[in-house]
């Protein structure tokens, strides 16, 4: 599978310029940043969570844990919990189960968004399938989650 066209319609349409960089195949995307040769604290996690009110989508640093907490006194939701993979398939039913894209927002869902990934140079999202990243300028990044909330939502695995 390539890009999931619901992503590339997306960056299309806000005219972000990125380049997609293929690697071998990956389960998480810790392991995708390994093998993509990036950092893993540049590569923007997905964490889709739910309740009774709907599901919320999270992005973290990859190099990060999510902070329920956190993420439960931003929202005032106390009742979220983590989606299972097997859950994913129709909201993002353009992407291999287990490839989240972190862009919320192109998949019509209220999405926020850890501190740790605002103003960086680069940001590497998963782009829908286990073999690539989307590589793609810190500002541009920044510019498609302006509308989303910002917080200090993870907590750094070391």
């Amino acid at each position: 599978m390539t890009m999931a066209p619901t992503v590339s319609r997306y960056l299309n349409d806000h005219s972000v310029h990125y380049r997609v960089i293929p690697h071998e195949h990956s389960a998480t995307s810790r392991e995708s940043a390994h093998k993509a040769d990036v950092r893993e604290d540049r590569v923007a996690k997905a964490v889709l969570l739910k309740d009774e009110r709907g599901m919320v989508m999270v992005i973290i640093p990859s190099s990060s844990n999510l902070d329920m907490r956190a993420v439960r006194d931003e929202t005032g939701r106390n009742h979220l919990e983590m989606v299972s993979e097997s859950e994913f398939g129709n909201i993002f039913s353009d992407c291999e189960l287990g490839a989240l894209p972190p862009l919320g927002q192109a998949y019509g869902m209220t999405t926020l968004v850890d501190t740790g990934l605002d103003s960086r140079d680069t940001i590497y999202l998963e782009s829908g399938d286990h073999e690539s990243l989307i590589a793609l300028d810190g500002k541009d990044f920044d510019r498609l989650m302006a509308s989303s909330r910002h917080c200090n939502l993870s907590k750094d695995w070391w």
